[in-house]
């Protein structure tokens, strides 16, 4: 009961509460982002079945649980391109910092969970999500890592690309940049994800009561960055 309570209460913020969850987020995919049509056509059905998501709460609260300073991750596996909103993993892993507090635990784990199809595993790790001017970096434990910056400037469609998905959960606003290095290798889903070098990486905000445009191909970030 105290479960689906928790569930409920993530379910029932308004982004105009001034009390909703704010902060900044990251996802990571295996598939480009911002691209040419040949790229994106060879790897829809191919890359794009794995996706790692971190939220970082700057401020709000659920269920009367203060979120300001946590953070949570969550990654997933799938059959399908996970860059496509419709299609649903069959494998997730929920990241959680350690040293939470009972109720503290139990709101981060409904929001992750409450964001994926597939029964979640947990792990409690040391956490680190870094997100600064032109660079961001995550890490969970030793083996879930990945740094990302800002790609080189263009005009929109002047390199001859252009965006083709959004991020997988609700976002205020986004980014699209460019993956420096990423290494995962998680155990439980039979994973081992690297790559280097490719525009996979939404850099954003959830929860804020003004909503902005993406900014894409190395053109300024929004306001809310």
């Amino acid at each position: 009961m105290a479960a689906l309570m928790v569930l409920a209460a993530v379910g029932a913020w308004a982004a105009d509460d001034p009390a909703a969850p704010r902060g900044a987020l990251l996802e990571l995919h295996s598939c480009e982002l911002f691209a040419g049509s040949c790229v994106v056509s060879s790897e829809a059905e191919v890359a794009g079945n794995y996706v790692l998501r971190v939220w970082r709460f700057e401020d709000g609260k659920i269920g009367g649980v203060a979120l300001r300073g946590l953070t949570v991750a969550l990654l997933e596996r799938g059959e399908l391109n996970l860059a496509v909103p419709e299609n649903r993993a069959d494998g997730a892993v929920v990241y959680l910092p350690k040293g939470l507090r009972p109720e503290q635990r139990a709101t981060l784990l409904a929001w992750a969970a409450q964001n994926t199809a597939a029964k979640p595993s947990v792990k409690e790790l040391p956490l680190a999500a870094q997100f600064g001017a032109n660079k961001v970096s995550f890490s969970a434990g030793a083996d879930v890592a990945f740094t990302g910056g800002t790609p080189a400037t263009c005009e929109v469609g002047g390199c001859g690309e252009m965006l083709w998905y959004e991020p997988r959960g609700a976002s205020s606003s986004f980014v699209v940049d460019q993956l420096d290095r990423s290494r995962i290798v998680e155990p439980l889903l039979a994973m081992k994800w690297m790559d280097h070098g490719r525009r996979t990486l939404f850099v954003g905000r959830f929860g804020d009561p003004e909503p902005t445009g993406p900014a894409i191909c190395g053109a300024a970030r929004t306001a809310s960055l």
